[in-house]
């Protein structure tokens, strides 16, 4: 009787932890303008708190919106879903696929489609990833042979972070 060798397969990558998008003067003057609006209707109603509120926003806003995204490594194989630093494996995440109910990709940027992960979580359940655009299929084909494909509509928040370029 001839032994069968088992193959292991999985599907490996990098990607940045969101797609950077370029801001130019205009919106930063623009977030000023909001940010000062919401300053005097702050003052107006006297709520000297949610003017504090709006300033330190505004300054935690426009600190990030410079900030370079890390770049990732995930693995995908038949465990489950690795996620880690390239020179940090000690926070690697694991998530096995008894933890995730299905899976959606959207359209993301450019270069980049989102793979939508839902948990089982009741904090955080969704996990959202970056994978390459030629890769979405071989993807997709890998996770229908172990989890279901659920459609996830984008939430108010994802649809205004990607209008304003966020």
């Amino acid at each position: 009787m001839k032994k069968e060798e088992k193959k292991t397969s999985a599907i490996q990558w990098q990607a940045p932890e969101f797609e950077y998008r370029p801001k130019d003067v205009s919106w930063y003057w623009l977030s000023l303008i909001v940010g000062i609006v919401l300053i005097a209707l702050a003052v107006w109603q006297k709520n000297f708190l949610f003017a504090i509120f709006v300033v330190i926003a505004w300054l935690v806003i426009t600190t990030l919106s410079n900030r370079f995204p890390a770049v990732w490594e995930f693995k995908i194989d038949e465990k489950g879903i690795n996620i880690s630093l390239p020179k940090e494996k000690s926070n690697a995440k694991f998530y096995s696929y008894a933890e995730i109910e299905g899976f959606d990709i959207h359209t993301g940027g450019e270069d980049y489609q989102e793979l939508i992960l839902k948990t089982k979580s009741k904090l955080s359940p969704y996990l959202k990833i970056n994978i390459h655009s030629a890769d979405e299929e071989k993807i997709k084909d890998f996770l229908l042979k172990i989890l279901a494909k659920e459609e996830y509509n984008q939430s108010l928040v994802d649809s205004f972070s990607k209008l304003i370029r966020f």
